[in-house]
């Protein structure tokens, strides 16, 4: 292995990394047995066939993608070695040459670790609170639960608190449609106060059909600044009124959701709003200790590379969650108005948080020697690999040396941040 190092700014330097043929071999040989498990060669049990053959099957060129990722994540990490680098973040990979019988080369644009001052960390205090749930919250999760299970009848009568109706409705500012201020077939359940105060006041009463204009005034905060605090017009047709009849409150009913009685339940529901109070407290008391030790550190300039790595990566985070509730992701852009790059722009203080406390993690983690054991290792890829089981891909980039190292990172911070807490607990 060849490395060339060439200095960039703000603590980035750039390695050029070239691979011999004889260095890929193994790494090549192993990718071609790979390719074997899915592919026939008579003669041969799957993923038993020789190279040569299985080269003359596929091309070696198929070969090399299957193995450039292994090739260049073990000779990155042999490159930071060799030259002896502090780096942090994951690096950026440009491919320079790739072609068979010729050396692998490509380039790592490099983060360095910034220089680092701790402070004393070990006398930060952090309280962590108790948590109590109120009978208030356990009825209303019961109430949700009810609502869950509520039967809706079309009925031929006024609306009434408690019915769901069906409405057009239109919005005018000085007789101008606002942006945004129109519904159709708009569900709402009157008496639940989902729409601006006074609004489901006038649908009750109404009949389907009917059509009604009034006044409303906005609230003085409301989200749209445009008509927050104004007086404005609505038009609004009821097209359809819905009795709902919640379940009684018996021990029948709790019964049907796997509960021994309506006591029962309100039990069950009690513990597990406890456990999420106190995950969430555990989280929040975590997120205390750290940004107090990253307030007491001194660090220097972070590279810019590193920190809009970090508001990708919360921006594939928020993306998921968005997907994760049914919505298309591009069509929540069109909605908010917004665009990637917008997303990236408000993210970056945020992302440059998140950075810091990573790297104030990491130089914790070095200066109480915190490691990283074997078996630690092994049962944390074994963990993750039941999550997976049967899906081979995945299964080899966890086994993967790129994936062992992130995984070993995310191990040493949690031990660091049990430390924390363990030292800091007020």
């Amino acid at each position: 292995m060849q490395v060339t190092k060439k200095e960039l700014k703000k603590s980035e330097i750039e390695l050029t990394i070239e691979v011999s043929t004889e260095e890929a071999r193994p790494f090549l040989e192993k990718a071609a047995a790979r390719i074997a498990k899915d592919i026939k060669i008579e003669g041969f049990r799957p993923g038993k066939a020789p190279y040569h053959l299985i080269k003359k099957k596929v091309g070696e060129m198929a070969i090399y993608q299957e193995g450039l990722d292994n090739i260049v994540s073990h000779f990155y990490i042999a490159s930071i070695k060799q030259e002896n680098l502090n780096s942090v973040g994951s690096p950026r990979i440009e491919m320079e040459k790739v072609a068979p019988g010729n050396p692998i080369v490509f380039k790592a644009m490099v983060s360095l670790m910034p220089e680092v001052k701790l402070g004393d960390y070990r006398k930060i205090k952090a309280e962590k609170k108790e948590v109590k749930v109120e009978e208030a919250e356990v009825n209303k999760a019961i109430d949700d639960l009810r609502k869950m299970a509520v039967k809706e009848t079309l009925v031929e009568r006024p609306a009434k608190k408690g019915d769901r109706a069906e409405v057009d409705f239109d919005v005018y500012l000085d007789q101008v449609p606002i942006e945004g201020g129109q519904g159709r077939k708009y569900p709402l359940v009157l008496g639940e106060g989902m729409m601006i105060p006074g609004f489901e006041e006038e649908v009750e009463g109404m009949n389907k059909d009917e059509e009604k204009e009034f006044q409303l005034k906005f609230p003085e905060k409301y989200q749209n600044k445009m008509v927050a605090g104004k007086k404005c017009d609505f038009k609004i047709k009821l097209l359809s009124v819905f009795n709902r009849e919640l379940p009684e409150l018996t021990d029948d009913w709790a019964k049907g959701l796997g509960a021994a009685s309506l006591e029962d339940l309100k039990g069950k529901i009690k513990e597990n709003l406890e456990a999420e109070k106190k995950f969430q407290e555990e989280q929040r008391w975590e997120m205390e200790l750290l940004e107090k030790a990253v307030g007491q550190a001194e660090i220097s300039e972070i590279p810019e590379n590193l920190i809009h790595s970090e508001a990708h990566r919360m921006i594939h985070e928020f993306e998921e969650s968005i997907v994760g509730q049914g919505i298309n992701f591009d069509d929540y852009l069109k909605n908010i108005k917004k665009e990637r790059p917008d997303l990236e722009k408000e993210f970056l203080p945020k992302a440059e948080d998140r950075v810091k406390t990573s790297i104030v993690i990491k130089e914790i983690g070095e200066a109480e020697k915190i490691e990283v054991s074997d078996k630690e290792m092994e049962a944390e890829t074994e963990k993750i690999l039941r999550q997976v089981q049967g899906n081979r891909e995945a299964e080899d980039n966890i086994r993967s040396e790129g994936h062992q190292g992130y995984l070993a990172t995310i191990i040493r911070n949690r031990k660091v941040i049990e430390m924390l807490k363990k030292e800091c607990l007020k």
